[in-house]
């Protein structure tokens, strides 16, 4: 379902809230930084590969898990967790 080698960012916020970054916060994994750099339009500074692999972690143990094409997501108790991917 979900190849942590295709993850490029995730999320991790309140559940039915925006997922602007005001309610959760997002984090960037360092081998596909130049992709996001380019997907924001400006260069991200929240790269941190420990909790992409934990948020990915969670989202694949979910009972909930759904793809949507370009992203993945799940709700784990109070929490969305998203990882997109390219």
């Amino acid at each position: 379902m979900l190849d942590i080698s295709r993850v490029y960012k995730v999320y991790n916020g309140k559940v039915h809230s925006c997922c602007c970054g005001c309610s959760g916060k997002y984090a960037t994994a360092s081998a596909h930084k130049e992709f996001a750099d380019k997907n924001r339009g400006y260069a991200v500074d929240d790269v941190n590969d420990e909790t992409v692999r934990k948020i990915v972690g969670k989202i694949l143990s979910a009972a909930n898990p759904k793809d949507e094409g370009d992203h993945v997501h799940a709700t784990v108790g109070k929490r969305l967790l998203v990882a997109f991917y390219n």
